[in-house]
């Protein structure tokens, strides 16, 4: 199977941009992943919003480390990428609601499958600190690896821009090259890798799940309602291997909709049936251990901020338990099976619970696993990505 994906070059001059596409086929290294997503933005964050023009920086990295500053054609250090273009929420292609899509008929070897290990104690390395990849996006959330194509894609929106129902884009970063933009109006949050290697989207501004196609980048919706009714602002998904899909629907996104779903979290089956999991309020992160035999969420404020769920072998989820006592947004985990969550920096707890240590990343909202031995925790953090090596390598949603 291969997978062509359309590399996306823009030049800014006088605020003008303009940008061009280069094809670049790769050859899929093993098969594609089933990934879990990474979690959204809550209500009453700080990030001013932009409107459009906001440029994305890519800063020097220190001597010595794992990624290198990109130069552009202009010959200066880091590129620039375009800000929204329709920020009163006007344009866009994004598919209406109705009109599922089914999903492929072959399950594709985890490209987030784990070494046996035995793994360090500590994934956290002395002095381990998040250096910036690239800064000035707006509000960035959703942060996914694909491995096979050496490529991390993360969301970048409007969060104080509810007339647009907090439109945004795709962001996309190759170490060693640039941030820039890699779908216009996507209006997603948290991001995930399809069983059939597709790019998923929890996407707040159409209020379903979508899939994008990377070599098109064509969407086409993959959850559209319950029963009918819309959902809130999809945030965060997680995928099983056998095709159980994941999801949170808080209302932090909801914008100048009317809300028709109390907040919940879901899961949808392999055949397609959706029930609820989970009524607590302000649902966000979500995720499953390397084992796909427990499933963590996050609830932002009361308490039990965390659970964990026990997951049957039907992928059914079971016996909620208190986990952490913080309310998270987005959340990784490693292949040791320490959960990472993003609340005043990022948070490292092993599967018993008990805190390891925090990584300084002010403004963290997100965390995925990526590089080639997927040891580089990736951060999205309002306007800048971050990036930090560990000792234990993890999955990447």
């Amino acid at each position: 199977m291969r997978i062509l994906i359309t590399a996306v070059a823009c030049l800014s001059a006088s605020g003008a941009v303009s940008c061009s596409s280069s094809a670049d086929p790769q050859q899929a290294a093993g098969t594609l992943a089933p990934g879990r997503g990474s979690g959204g933005a809550e209500a009453g964050q700080t990030a001013e919003a932009g409107t459009g023009g906001a440029a994305a920086t890519t800063p020097a990295p220190p001597a010595g480390s794992a990624d290198t500053a990109g130069t552009n054609s202009q010959g200066s250090e880091g590129t620039t990428v375009v800000g929204l273009d329709n920020p009163d929420g006007s344009g866009g292609s994004g598919p209406a609601r109705g009109g599922v899509t089914p999903d492929a008929g072959t399950l594709p070897p985890a490209q987030g499958s784990c070494p046996p290990g035995p793994f360090a104690a500590n994934p956290l390395p002395a002095g381990a600190t998040p250096r910036p990849i690239c800064t000035g996006m707006t509000f960035t959330e959703g942060a996914v690896w694909f491995q096979n194509l050496n490529t991390l894609f993360f969301s970048d929106f409007a969060i104080r821009d509810t007339a647009s129902n907090f439109n945004g884009r795709i962001l996309s970063y190759t170490p060693g090259g640039q941030c820039q933009e890699f779908i216009a109006d996507a209006g997603t949050n948290g991001l995930a890798i399809g069983l059939d290697g597709s790019l998923l989207g929890a996407r707040h501004r159409d209020q379903n799940l979508t899939r994008f196609d990377l070599t098109t980048k064509a969407a086409s919706v993959l959850v559209p309602d319950f029963g009918g009714a819309a959902f809130n602002s999809p945030n965060d998904i997680a995928v099983r291997s056998d095709g159980n899909l994941y999801f949170t629907d808080p209302s932090y996104m909801l914008g100048n909709r009317t809300s028709e779903l109390p907040m919940q979290t879901y899961r949808r089956d392999p055949s397609g049936a959706l029930s609820v999991i989970d009524t607590a309020g302000n649902p966000n992160g979500i995720t499953l251990a390397p084992d796909e035999t427990h499933l963590y969420l996050s609830h932002l404020g009361g308490p039990n901020d965390v659970l964990v769920f026990d997951v049957d072998a039907s992928g059914a989820v079971t016996n909620p338990q208190p986990f952490a006592n913080v309310g998270s947004d987005g959340m990784a985990i490693d292949c040791a099976g320490n959960l990472y969550v993003t609340q005043g920096g990022v948070r490292v707890y092993d599967p018993s619970g008990n805190l390891l240590g925090t990584l300084a990343a002010p403004g963290a909202a997100n965390v995925a696993f990526g590089g080639p031995e997927r040891k580089t925790l990736y951060i999205t953090a309002t306007t800048t990505l971050f990036a930090v090596e560990l000792d234990i390598p993890g999955l990447p949603y």
